[in-house]
């Protein structure tokens, strides 16, 4: 994949944002018209058509127009050129967006001041394959595809996803498995092949028990650490009378102990400062994790 650089022709900040945004409209959401650039951007068509005919230009063979649907689609040979194509790229649209409460956003990278963020290794994850994903929940399609897990040899699946889901280390799908009669999440990383796009699904998130059972994890300081440490990790938690309410999906339960560290027996006070005081009245029934 290759990115534009400055160097193959000089654009303005804003017009590489818009051509950036039409691109990444296309690549996630598999169409895009005039119309949605001009609600996107408030430009005026004049302008829509101009960003498209340049797109056209500097990303040759990238877009083929459907005069039926009105609509241009990405092409066999899509290849993003304003975007990286990447699934880091990807999970920082969806957080920009949920944050500020749009679609797309391309955040300006903030300069003149320090700024140092950690991530995880970045786990392997092939950039098709997150597109044919995210193809078959949009449409409602079931997908065929060879998984490797861990705890039985390679096979081939039938799998409906509705959610893609990403736990602060890795990408998994909650899907229905035909195979193993039930919802579960499976690595994307695990997919040998790249997906198939098969027939319609038939199951949906609304039949995904685990996934719609909300529970309450409440959490609280150590309490083997003394008051005033206790009351110091209250303050950063922003708990209220000392407890924290957490409203998790059942089928998200282990993923978020694992991300506090919670899902083992509490460890020294001051480098476990937190507990789960519900752990014991936790049901019984825990749902299917990825393997």
């Amino acid at each position: 994949m290759s990115l534009l650089n400055q160097s193959d022709i000089q654009l303005k900040w804003d017009t590489r944002q818009r051509l950036a945004l039409l691109e990444a409209t296309v690549m996630w959401e598999g169409k895009v018209t005039t119309g949605s650039l001009i609600q996107l951007l408030g430009i005026s068509r004049g302008q829509a058509s101009k960003d498209f005919s340049l797109y056209h230009q500097l990303a040759k063979g990238n877009l083929f127009y459907d005069r039926n649907q009105k609509a241009y689609f990405p092409s066999e040979q899509f290849v993003p050129r304003f975007m990286r194509g990447t699934a880091e790229e990807y999970l920082r649209l969806i957080q920009a967006g949920s944050c500020l409460g749009q679609s797309v956003v391309l955040p300006i990278i903030p300069t003149g001041i320090g700024v140092e963020l950690l991530y995880p290794p970045e786990r392997k994850l092939d950039f098709q394959v997150l597109r044919v994903i995210h193809q078959a929940m949009r449409e409602n399609r079931q997908i065929k595809v060879y998984y490797q897990s861990l705890s039985s040899k390679p096979r081939w699946l039938i799998l409906e996803p509705h959610t893609l889901v990403f736990n602060g280390f890795r990408w998994h799908i909650r899907a229905y498995s035909h195979e193993h009669n039930g919802y579960r999440d499976f690595v994307l990383a695990r997919f040998i092949s790249l997906p198939e796009l098969a027939d319609s699904a038939t199951y949906f998130v609304e039949n995904d028990a685990d996934w719609n059972h909300l529970e309450t994890l409440v959490i609280a300081p150590h309490p083997e650490l003394s008051p005033e440490q206790q009351a110091v990790i209250a303050d950063d938690f922003g708990m209220t009378d000392g407890t924290l309410h957490l409203i998790v999906r059942r089928a998200m339960r282990l993923y978020v102990l694992r991300m506090l560290h919670l899902d083992e027996s509490p460890l020294v006070p001051k480098i476990q400062q937190i507990v789960w005081l519900n752990r014991e009245q936790a049901e019984i029934k825990s749902p299917e994790i990825a393997q």
